[in-house]
């Protein structure tokens, strides 16, 4: 079978550029606020672990729909806790989920030559205070336009918006692009579109099972 001939490569960012772990968000509200850390994950995330669910709330955030201060002031007086916490410390809190880059990654592309994006579901809070400073994005998708983030899109993937906008920003056909999530779901939406994908989760797989995935499509040089 002839390998295809993968012109643009989109990485996401979550738990492929860099860890995370929404419970640090979710424990340090808690401790803030003396809510009960259950049902403010349940009223973020309908109660699904580490934020990889959306309630309503947290998509229109996700999403762009709500400014920042607006999602702060609407999330606070739902849990009955505005005057408990105050917006800096909220959003120094929501954008402490992360816990450290993947300085493997950030080597290995290096030596892609193809076109890069970032694609990645991120809010204003977490892209303004982490994501923007970060060196592996500093380093490989400096320009605003390789840069497509759902607040500025408007969808969460894996809604088709999101892929469909990335397919035009790059000026390529789906079954010329390669993208890296660490989603399942994320990669199967990507590939029902005629893209090709791999599933890639920086706490859970190797550097070099991702490097003999990316020679499995001639990506990486070396």
């Amino acid at each position: 079978m002839e390998k295809p001939t993968i012109q643009g490569v989109f990485v996401d960012f979550g738990n492929v550029c860099a860890t995370f772990d929404f419970g640090r968000f979710l424990d340090g509200f808690a401790g803030h606020t003396g809510k009960d850390r259950t049902h403010i994950e349940h009223t973020l995330c309908g109660g699904v672990a580490n934020g990889k669910n959306y309630s309503k709330l947290f998509a229109s955030f996700e999403c762009g729909e709500i400014a920042p201060a607006n999602f702060f002031h609407v999330l606070t007086q739902s849990l009955d806790c505005r005057h408990t916490i105050d917006y800096h410390t909220f959003a120094k809190l929501w954008a402490g989920i992360f816990i450290e880059e993947n300085t493997e990654l950030d080597k290995l592309l290096f030596q892609i030559p193809q076109k890069k994006f970032l694609l990645s579901n991120i809010n204003a809070i977490s892209y303004g205070r982490y994501v923007a400073e970060s060196q592996i994005v500093r380093n490989h998708f400096r320009l605003e336009e390789q840069r497509l983030l759902s607040y500025r899109i408007g969808a969460i993937k894996p809604h088709p918006q999101v892929y469909y906008a990335a397919f035009k920003r790059a000026g390529l056909h789906p079954t010329h692009t390669l993208f890296i999530d660490d989603v399942e779901e994320n990669i199967a939406a990507w590939k029902s579109l005629g893209g090709h994908g791999i599933v890639y989760n920086a706490t859970k797989h190797s550097i070099s099972d991702l490097t003999r995935q990316l020679r499995d499509y001639s990506i990486v040089i070396g």
